[in-house]
């Protein structure tokens, strides 16, 4: 079964439930977002802070809201170390798996201009590195394993089937895909591997697919507003990730300008 809910103009999530070959429980929520509305992906992080600590999504997307300039409408989680690549509004946190020093780490970013960009290359010897300016990146995190790399899906020799948090770019670079599988509770979600995220991410229309991370960080969130004159904001996660789910560093804000 599924359902899709319209967030915004250019923005919507889809909830998908199924059973998979073995007959088990298969959970994903699905952020599709046009970039060509007014819907912009921002780097949070957390506290909207320059900390190495963690903090669950949903108060992270509390904390960044206003440096967003605009309303952060849905978020999912990003890394859960400092080991990954990093920056938030410019200011490099950490860029040891990019700018040169890694080449085949797949990261996310947001240009200095707004626009999308996932960069990096799945291999140096198959493929020509695509060379970019760090310095023109206003927002980066990056992920632990490609899923498609210019159209094709990547074959992973795992097996593990968990809970993942993905992102993926349309090959014009005009739709963002944002995906969430639950893992956490095996009568709920088993989980997916990568080849089958791999496969899903191909499915719904991605080019260039990475996972964000996996495990017990997996999250998304989505604002609502209180019943009421007043109308305070929260986040609610709209997944269901453990009940001592892991706080992220940063993560990725889909936000809905003023």
């Amino acid at each position: 079964m599924d359902s899709t809910v319209s967030l915004a103009d250019g923005l919507e999530r889809t909830h998908i439930r199924f059973l998979n070959k073995l007959n088990q429980p298969t959970s994903i929520q699905i952020l599709e977002i046009d970039l060509k509305k007014k819907i912009v992906p921002y780097v949070m992080s957390s506290f909207d802070d320059h900390l190495y600590v963690a903090q669950p999504v949903s108060d992270m997307a509390k904390y960044n809201e206003i440096s967003s300039g605009g309303e952060i409408l849905a978020a999912i989680n990003g890394a859960t170390t400092a080991t990954y690549s990093y920056i938030k509004n410019g200011r490099k946190i950490n860029i040891s798996t990019t700018s040169g020093k890694e080449k085949t780490r797949p990261f996310f970013a947001v240009q200095s201009d707004g626009a999308a960009y996932i960069g990096n290359c799945f291999d140096t010897l198959q493929f020509n590195f695509e060379p970019y300016d760090i310095n023109k990146f206003k927002g980066l995190i990056s992920g632990t394993g490609w899923l498609q790399y210019r159209g094709g899906v990547i074959v992973s020799t795992s097996a593990v089937v968990q809970a993942n948090t993905a992102l993926g770019l349309s090959s014009d670079r005009s739709t963002l895909y944002a995906v969430v599988v639950d893992g956490a509770n095996s009568s709920f979600s088993v989980g997916v591997t990568f080849n089958d995220l791999a496969r899903i991410m191909k499915a719904i229309g991605s080019y260039d697919a990475f996972v964000v991370n996996s495990g017990a960080a997996s999250v998304m969130a989505q604002r609502q507003l209180s019943a009421g004159s007043v109308g305070l904001a929260s986040w609610n996660v709209v997944n269901r990730p453990p009940v001592s789910m892991i706080g992220s560093l940063n993560g990725v804000g889909f936000v809905k300008m003023k």
